[in-house]
């Protein structure tokens, strides 16, 4: 994903196509679409700009407040945000989610706009039309998928998940909506992400691809339990030969993009597009950074001294310092890759019962750079079980930090397990995070519940 472009006026702006309406977001910003998008060029600055807004949400903004629900971290000792958020606590003025969840949505509205704006250019060739038509299409996607993984319960938390999700955005417009139910999110979601698929190049220089519209549906069934379509879609990206596991544990590189990655955010010295990683967690130069393991996730990394990862925590007196984004100024951030491709497919193979000799060769690659080839290897006649296992603590250990792991405790959770995180049921009020009070503006819109996890 580029992020090292000049952002013009125009991209500053919040657009809108109707000839007698305006849209203002901030004092001052405010610009006709007609007045300003008239060639290919301004609507492609346009859809750059939304990835700009996706860089700055993924520099670890969302990860950390992802991660603070999970079972990863302590909890901070300064940041009264972080706090609210590991405690289960956030209410609609907890600033940090709410600027998160504005943002996700600042996005899903430039993404509208470009897909409103066609008719307003002139000389756009159809090759082109349909390929911005996906890339934006891809964004309000995955910013609705990611959205509604945090404010919303889970897939299967109720039978046929009529429960509340999130409000839908697929118009360029401000008024505010109610929530639709969570099945109505996942389908529009679904089909945005389809249609990227269909549409996308293979190759889009550090854009959105087809292999990056896969990889986030191979997750998006993983998590709704539809195995064999997330093994599938993984299976695609994975079998591509365009992306190679790193020989070392460290995917977040400073002067390259990893080979791994499928969609990320690429970065460099200025643009600090990983500074909510490096300015939370880095522990070289922060004797006492905001951002630490737990105990439990202490325990897990060293019952092996021979796991690599463990070079990822330093233990300071009672504290368990987090190594994984030390010695650099900045890096690129994979969003999907192949590690967690690999592990999704081995465990919806494994949920199916059907190609488990791929299931454990994909353990296996994981564990292999991990420990050393073959020294913690899954034998060639390991059970689905084994391989389910397997695959759950491995991409407990390798995506720490990254805001992922909710998504799978929720997920075991809708499968039936008891799972429980730090002491709380996954599905408790709270593990859910409160909208922002500009929200209820909305008539009947509904908050989420508060409190009843401790």
């Amino acid at each position: 994903m580029k992020i090292q472009f000049t952002i013009s006026l125009l991209a500053l702006m919040f657009l809108t196509t109707g000839c007698d309406k305006m849209l203002e977001f901030e004092p001052g910003d405010v610009i006709l679409a007609e007045d300003a998008l008239n060639t290919p060029e301004d609507l492609q600055l346009l859809l750059n700009s939304n990835y700009d807004v996706i860089g700055n949400l993924y520099d670890g903004r969302v990860q950390n407040v992802a991660e603070l629900l999970t079972n990863n971290l302590a909890l901070p000792e300064t940041n009264l945000d972080y706090q609210a958020i590991h405690n289960r606590q956030t209410n609609f003025f907890t600033s940090t989610p709410g600027g998160v969840y504005t943002d996700f949505y600042r996005a899903v509205f430039r993404s509208n706009v470009v897909l409103e704006s066609f008719d307003l250019i002139e000389g756009l060739t159809d090759a082109d039309r349909t390929r911005i038509e996906a890339e934006a299409r891809f964004i309000r996607a995955i910013c609705h998928f990611q959205v509604v993984r945090l404010w919303a319960q889970p897939y299967g938390y109720t039978p046929n998940n009529t429960h509340l999700g999130i409000p839908i955005r697929e118009a360029a417009t401000q008024d505010p909506l109610p929530r639709s139910n969570v099945n109505d999110v996942y389908n529009f979601i679904e089909q945005d992400l389809l249609f990227a698929y269909d549409n996308l190049p293979l190759s889009n220089d550090v854009y959105a691809t087809k292999y990056s519209a896969a990889g986030f549906l191979a997750y998006m069934y993983f998590l709704q339990g539809s195995h064999q379509n997330a093994a599938d879609y993984a299976s695609e990206v994975i079998g591509s030969g365009q992306f190679a596991l790193e020989t070392t544990i460290d995917r977040f590189l400073q002067d390259s993009q990893s080979t791994e990655t499928v969609f990320g955010i690429v970065g460099n010295l200025n643009d600090n597009r990983s500074e909510a990683f490096r300015d939370n967690y880095r522990s070289d130069n922060n004797p006492s950074p905001t951002l630490t393991f737990s105990e439990q996730f202490k325990d897990l990394l060293v019952q092996n001294p021979s796991d690599d990862r463990n070079d990822w925590l330093t233990v300071s007196g009672t504290k368990y310092l987090v190594n994984k984004f030390n010695n650099k100024e900045y890096f690129n951030v994979p969003i999907v890759y192949l590690t967690s491709l690999k592990l999704i497919r081995a465990e919806a193979l494994a949920e199916v019962g059907t190609s488990l000799d791929v299931a454990i060769n994909d353990v296996n690659d994981i564990r292999d750079r991990a420990f050393g080839e073959g020294l913690n290897d899954l034998s060639e006649t390991a059970t689905s079980e084994d391989i389910i296992a397997a695959a759950r603590i491995e991409m407990w250990k390798e995506t720490a930090c990254e805001g992922t792991w909710i998504d799978q405790l929720k997920r075991r959770g809708t499968m039936g397990e008891n799972i429980e995180v730090r002491d709380a049921p996954w599905d408790c009020p709270g593990m859910a995070l409160q909208f922002p009070n500009g929200e209820t503006s909305a008539a009947g819109f509904q908050l989420n519940p508060e409190g009843g996890c401790n």
